[in-house]
């Protein structure tokens, strides 16, 4: 048996996994419908999402806490830099979030219909176009913010409970940089993998509210025996981060590692030539070519 098949997930057959980052960013827009189908259409072996929780308790694709001005079209009345747990699933409704294409990413499909979009609606399509593919759900949290911290526990109820009825609770991760989050879904419910993310000096830092028990000071430059004394299975640091020590010392402790958001030819050929587990990319075509051409 190969060290990967010991660390449970996508990788476990000795291939490195590519996820398309907030469904594809750099080919359609992200948290969309659309950005799920060319995640899925390029071959990626995950999808990458986020969640947060309306007022009216939906949960719904959007990684920023606000409504960004720029990033979409409010088509009835002004919502821009409202935050999405303060707004109804059918205010949201109106809002356009497919038609103002990302600077940084030209080369996006845009997608005028796009409206905000549920996790029960995508995985609903999403597992009838792709019943194998893996899901990583990173569950959007702030434990700094009050009213951000007051939707942790419906939140991961209401993730856990779509995991289960979409049939993906063995091959889905429970992604968050709030490892409280992942503490709480361990109590719940045992079965879903956990995937520990970090932000190394912000949310892998002395006194931060991020590592829910886990204290920074028992581990200090141990990030994998930090996210080991969580009990998740996967640490998921910047790339940048990421270096020979980390993934050995991980691999030692049975930890997988999924690293976020690799694009560059560089770099992606740096983490396959580390021994990464996976990556989180936007754009997964792009990283399926070079991965399988080397």
């Amino acid at each position: 048996m190969s060290q990967a098949t010991l660390r449970p997930g996508p990788w476990a057959d000795g291939t490195i996994d590519v996820e398309g980052h907030r469904g594809a960013r750099g080919l359609a827009p992200e948290n969309t419908l659309a950005g799920v189908r060319a995640c899925i259409e390029s071959g990626a072996s995950a999808v990458e999402i986020d969640v947060r929780l309306t007022a009216d308790g939906h949960i719904v694709l959007w990684h920023d806490p606000v409504l960004r001005p720029g990033t979409c079209r409010c088509t009835a009345g002004d919502l821009a830099g409202a935050r999405i747990d303060a707004l109804t699933l059918e205010q949201l409704r109106t809002v356009d979030i497919g038609s103002t294409g990302h600077p940084r990413f030209p080369g996006q499909r845009l997608d005028p219909t796009a409206r905000f979009v549920t996790l029960h609606e995508v995985l609903t399509v999403g597992v009838a176009l792709a019943p194998q593919i893996w899901w990583t759900i990173e569950v959007k949290v702030d434990p700094g913010h009050p009213a951000s911290l007051a939707t942790r526990p419906a939140l991961v109820e209401g993730v856990l409970a779509e995991i289960h009825e979409h049939g993906i609770a063995k091959r889905c991760f429970v992604h968050s940089f709030d490892w409280g989050v992942l503490e709480l879904a361990s109590r719940l419910d045992p079965l879903p993998l956990r995937s520990a993310l970090v932000e190394v000096g912000k949310t892998y830092a002395p006194g931060t509210p991020w590592l829910g028990s886990v204290r920074w000071e028992q581990h200090r430059e141990d990030l994998p025996g930090a996210v080991a004394e969580l009990g998740a299975c996967v640490v998921g640091p910047e790339y940048v981060d990421v270096d020979a020590r980390l993934v050995r010392r991980a691999h030692d402790l049975g930890i997988a590692v999924l690293t976020w958001t690799v694009n560059e030819p560089a770099d992606l050929l740096r983490m396959r030539d580390l021994g990464v587990d996976g990556i989180v990319t936007d754009y997964p075509d792009r990283a399926l070519g070079l991965l399988r051409a080397r």
